[in-house]
């Protein structure tokens, strides 16, 4: 698979992640709010560590997807 795809695939889990700790979409739902909970109960080192993951992941993702950059290697790349 292409670095690009992996990068698309990357950023499903990526939002999750960042939808929970915000507290947004389906997890600020009085039904799930307790995995939003849960999720700040986690030390806030390591909260902070995923947050930048996800951030750096969404950010690469963004700007493949607005081609900003290029993901693809030389041999998935037909203009090389």
């Amino acid at each position: 698979m292409e670095n690009s795809g992996v990068i698309y695939l990357m950023m499903l889990p990526a939002m999750a992640l960042t939808m929970l700790h915000l507290g947004i979409g389906p997890f600020g739902h009085p039904s799930m709010i307790k995995h939003h909970l849960a999720f700040l109960r986690v030390p806030k080192l390591l909260r902070i560590i995923i947050q930048v993951i996800c951030i750096a992941v969404l950010v690469t993702g963004a700007a493949q997807m607005l081609g900003i950059i290029d993901l693809t290697t030389s041999a998935d790349n037909p203009a090389d």
